[in-house]
């Protein structure tokens, strides 16, 4: 009666892996805070002066002075992960990036599939992420 669809395993494996990694990220950015709140001295920046800096409208720096502490930059979250900011920050890194995984498991099937443009495509973004998430280029923030 209908014809059925069948949609490309490669594009199943992307949105699956998309959907869950976001899923991860989601409850990583809910508990995160909430670590951060049930215990201030587990943080990198106090949480109750820095929000209290931002409503206030001070820029970046300032913000972080409030809290106790200098910028520790930008990856902070790597040697601070059981920290309820870092790990935030993590969680962040993670929903920001689930398309670098997913590209990947998506260029495997396309490889299988023989189709080496999309391979060739998949990779290239997934290269363009990774650099992009490293911060191995930056324009100076």
């Amino acid at each position: 009666m209908f014809n059925e669809l069948k949609m490309p395993k490669a594009q199943v494996v992307y949105g699956d892996i998309v959907y869950s990694l976001t899923i991860v990220a989601a409850l990583l950015c809910m508990v995160g805070p909430l670590m951060a709140v049930m215990n201030i001295d587990n943080n990198v920046c106090n949480p109750h002066y820095l929000f209290s800096a931002i409503w206030e409208g001070k820029d970046a720096m300032q913000v972080w002075a409030a809290g106790g502490t200098e910028f520790p930059g930008g990856h902070f979250w790597i040697n601070n992960i059981t920290k309820g900011d870092g790990l935030t920050q993590f969680g962040l890194v993670l929903g920001g990036s689930v398309a670098l995984p997913a590209l990947l498991g998506a260029a495997v099937f396309h490889l299988k599939d023989k189709m080496y443009l999309w391979v060739g495509m998949s990779l290239w973004v997934s290269f363009l992420i990774a650099v992009s998430a490293t911060g191995v280029v930056s324009l100076g923030h």
